[in-house]
């Protein structure tokens, strides 16, 4: 089935639930002002310490109902397929303080892709969410040489994803900008993204 972007829209909306801020606030810049500051006040301090307590997700980083077992186990046998489809072997990690559960990465020498002005070999990154079967990729390290991603590579990658039952949220939709109900962790700045809500440290 062929998704339109009214069908991302409502995918996303619905997995960005509204989480209300703590008092004493928690987000991103707050947190990093305490840590240049030296001094994390006791609120902020409380607040962090039950989030990790609780561990079973607070709907910023980690989805309510996240089941992390399923997720590792999905995750490694991604990371098996790639490096089966590459004929190498796919570093991983996992991401921590992040929506992203954790990415994979595709070595130059393995890919096809490369950048489009001085044919450069580009490694790959394919990244998945915690939150509803998410999943992107594009060049590890994009630079100012704008890369070419080789339509072998594109169906490669894709094929594993959906063999796994990820969805790979197109490019443009990811690279708008945030506008959902969670905008107060990311404090005044006015260049976050929904790739930052899904794939980013939060």
């Amino acid at each position: 089935m062929t998704m339109v972007d009214a069908d991302w829209w409502s995918i996303l909306r619905a997995l960005d639930e509204p989480v209300a801020p703590v008092e004493g606030g928690i987000g991103r810049e707050s947190v990093l002002r305490a840590m240049v500051e030296g001094v994390m006040p006791e609120p902020m301090r409380a607040a962090l310490h039950e989030r990790v307590a609780r561990g079973d997700g607070d709907g910023l980083e980690v989805p309510r109902d996240f089941d992390h077992a399923a997720a590792q186990g999905r995750f490694d046998r991604l990371a098996g397929r790639l490096g089966e489809a590459y004929g190498c072997t796919c570093d991983s990690g996992l991401a921590q303080d992040s929506a992203c559960f954790g990415s994979i990465w595709i070595p130059a020498e393995a890919s096809r892709s490369r950048t489009k002005r001085t044919r450069v070999p580009l490694s790959l990154t394919v990244s998945v969410s915690k939150f509803g079967d998410l999943a992107t990729y594009g060049a590890s390290n994009p630079s100012e040489h704008k890369p070419f991603l080789h339509p072998d590579d594109r169906q490669r990658i894709e094929q594993a994803l959906a063999e796994l039952g990820y969805l790979i949220v197109p490019e443009h939709i990811l690279a708008a900008p945030y506008d959902g109900p969670n905008g107060w962790v990311f404090g005044p700045t006015v260049n976050e993204t929904w790739s930052t809500r899904f794939f980013d440290h939060l």
